[in-house]
């Protein structure tokens, strides 16, 4: 291994330590605590039962209330060491994770990003970025629903119909600070895993910033106030007059309880609605918190500090993403109140309860309301760079893309791998492709599927702005299409070769946009005839022969090979090559000049018991 990769081990297993350090020593005070309160609830105890059995009564009450303060002081200060033990171990889960991406242990990994899936798109499927075993289960550190959407967009950044460059170099400067901070983003990442339930976003909050606060009216809420005003005014008369007065605040409470069930239901559309978003205003609001006490230098993290904390308020004071969610979760706080029956009564008897709390929501709404669903979205600019910032940690050695925009595309790569093989069985390879198409031949299973998928997967990684597996990467602004992981349909009647073609023609549409474009189609129609398939090629090779155009193409297909025999078509030819020995077969997954002329398929057959 490489000095690089020893150091990240080390860094990784003394962090491993200092986490299983800092668990034990809170289990252990917490421990002790548990221990101690035991010993004060007993102290309670015992002077309840002196304050009955002596007949100097006030030196046990001393005692049963000095004890159970110190009963209720151990309480709370175990409650806090129990959010501590909590958080660690959230951290130690967190970092496992982080050790189970340098080795591909994906079985750690449990997002798989199976729900982001698009059907039919240009190479998502082809190159592995979502579902089992994918890129993003290997790098996703996002546990909200704006964060996994944000890393898949930036993962499908090669499909866009514009790719801006600046975008992306500032995602790379983001990515690099981020990368230094393994800590930090850990750290980050247990924010968010210990207040976010669940992936889905707060749509209930959205909802309801997104329309008028629901009530009764103002008519209604005019009657309720006066109403108020006239009973609390006749009940004071009534409390120093005697007689018939006594029996106008009666008639006010009647009126009011009418007015409370004639507003009930059109003001519970808003209250059951507040019910729903309730529980998440804490937790985004502490996700808030810590985002804004980091302190950072790239641009792109400074930009999303300062949608965090937006315009300034009228006085002057700094209305930050967690104050403003936290102002809503304090009159969220009386809303809970009236929600029990009883105080639901008292309350909108003594006031215009409702009409008060609807108020203070509208006011918030107006002001706060329209500048959270941008902040939410900045948690997940944040979550998706930290979820590219794992990059670093799996690949120490790895570059950042130089990427340029240019109307000829090009691809030139040094030392490069496919980022989901893991490092022990990782064989890199040098391939560039300056115009034209690159031939790949050799036999089955010699590497030329994935060689295909790294030159895809590196392109993403690029474009998303995270490192990508390489000693150096330069390449150019261009979409992807790719033609290689081909299923049937058997439901909708459709045929491996007609699901190809279906690809196929993608691919030239894209071509026919004018947009640069690199192309990776493996095998291509190896669903029909030799000469159809050779001639079908040929004719694809020559629509997809363009100065806008690079691409990659695998073949068994030797006919094919040699059919360029004029020179119609740039082509440069690779080949992966095999060894026997007394062991077996062998593949050395070295990618080299020319085209191949060995086959194994016989062997392989051999091999399995299909010949002799």
């Amino acid at each position: 291994m490489s000095e690089k990769t020893d150091k990240r081990n080390a860094d990784l297993d003394q962090r491993s330590s200092e986490l299983d350090q800092e668990l034990k020593i809170i289990s252990e005070k917490a421990g002790h605590l548990a221990n101690l309160r035991g010993i004060s609830f007993i102290g309670v105890l015992v002077f309840i039962i002196l304050v009955f059995a002596k007949d100097e009564k006030l030196p046990f009450l001393i005692g049963t209330g000095v004890f159970l303060i110190i009963f209720i002081a151990l309480v709370i200060r175990h409650g806090k060491l129990k959010a501590q033990a909590n958080r660690v171990a959230m951290l130690r889960e967190i970092h496992e994770q982080y050790i189970a991406r340098t080795k591909h242990d994906f079985s750690k990994l449990p997002d798989e990003g199976e729900d982001l899936k698009i059907e039919k798109h240009p190479f998502s499927g082809d190159l592995d970025l979502f579902g089992k075993k994918s890129l993003f289960q290997l790098i996703s550190v996002a546990h909200t629903g704006y964060g996994r959407r944000q890393l898949q967009k930036w993962l499908l950044t090669a499909s866009s119909e514009t790719m801006d460059l600046s975008e992306i170099k500032d995602r790379q400067k983001a990515v690099e600070e981020l990368s230094g901070q393994l800590k930090l983003v850990e750290e980050l990442e247990a924010c968010t895993k210990l207040n976010v339930k669940k992936k889905a976003s707060p749509q209930a909050l959205l909802a309801f910033i997104a329309s008028e606060v629901a009530t009764a009216g103002k008519a209604m809420r005019m009657l309720r106030i006066v109403n108020t005003v006239l009973l609390w005014i006749t009940f004071i008369i009534a409390l120093f007059l005697k007689g018939y007065v006594f029996f106008v605040p009666l008639f006010f409470l009647a009126v009011q309880l009418l007015l409370m069930v004639c507003s009930y239901k059109a003001n519970d559309l808003t209250f059951s609605l507040v019910e729903k978003f309730y529980p998440e205003l804490r937790a985004y609001s502490n996700i808030f918190t810590s985002l804004e006490n980091v302190e950072v230098k790239a641009d792109y993290l400074k930009t999303i500090k300062k949608r965090l904390y937006g315009e300034t308020a009228n006085a002057g004071e700094e209305r930050s993403a967690s104050n403003q969610l936290y102002s809503l979760y304090r009159i969220c706080l009386f809303i809970q109140a009236r929600m029990q029956p009883l105080l639901y009564f008292v309350l909108n008897i003594i006031a215009p309860f409702d009409e008060i709390l609807l108020a203070f929501l509208e006011r918030w709404r107006q002001r706060s309301g329209k500048s959270i669903p941008d902040k939410l979205m900045a948690i997940g600019e944040w979550e998706a760079l930290m979820s590219l910032a794992t990059m670093k940690t799996i690949y120490p050695e790895g570059a950042f893309a130089e990427i340029e925009e240019s109307e000829t595309p090009f691809f030139e790569a040094k030392g490069i791998g496919h980022p989901l093989i893991s490092e022990e069985t990782l064989v890199r390879n040098d391939f560039s492709l300056e115009k034209g198409c690159a031939m790949i031949t050799g036999s089955n299973m010699s590497g030329k599927t994935t060689l295909l998928r790294t030159v895809g997967i590196n392109t993403v990684l690029a474009f998303s702005g995270a490192v990508c597996p390489a000693a150096s990467l330069r390449l150019s602004l261009m979409n992807i299409g790719a033609s290689m992981r081909i299923e049937d349909n058997l439901g909708e009647g459709v045929s491996t070769f007609y699901a190809e073609l279906v690809k196929i023609e993608r691919i030239v549409k894209i071509a026919e946009s004018g947009r640069p474009l690199l192309f990776l189609i493996d095998e291509i129609f190896r669903g029909t005839n030799s000469k159809d398939r050779t001639d079908g090629a040929w004719t694809v090779l020559k629509k997809l022969h363009k100065p806008s155009i690079i691409g990659m193409m695998s073949t068994h297909d030797y006919e094919l090979c040699k059919m360029n025999g004029t020179g119609e078509v740039d082509l440069v030819y690779y080949h992966f090559s095999e060894y026997y020995d007394d062991d077996g077969l062998h593949f050395d997954y070295l990618l080299k000049n020319g085209m191949s002329t060995e086959t194994n398929a016989k062997y392989l057959m051999k091999l399995v018991g299909i010949t002799d």
